[in-house]
């Protein structure tokens, strides 16, 4: 198990935990699913972090989001 933040979607900020070896995880929301996929990034100051973000987030946004739960 490990615990990751989510970025994006309904979950955005949340902190969960998810069994190693996922890649992958999906909410069930009132506008449909949104689905969850395992990224890792460099942040500048911080380090190399796990986050769950929204499959359709792109990098940049991603690591945008990320970096403003971490201030």
């Amino acid at each position: 198990m490990a615990i990751v933040l989510y970025v994006g979607g309904s979950k955005d900020g949340d902190k969960g935990v998810v069994p190693l070896g996922f890649s992958k995880s999906q909410a069930d929301t009132a506008q449909g699913p949104e689905i969850y996929t395992e990224r890792f990034m460099e942040l500048q100051g911080i380090g190399r972090v796990r986050v769950m973000a929204l499959e359709s987030l792109r990098d940049e946004a991603v690591r945008q989001r990320t970096a403003q739960h971490y201030r």
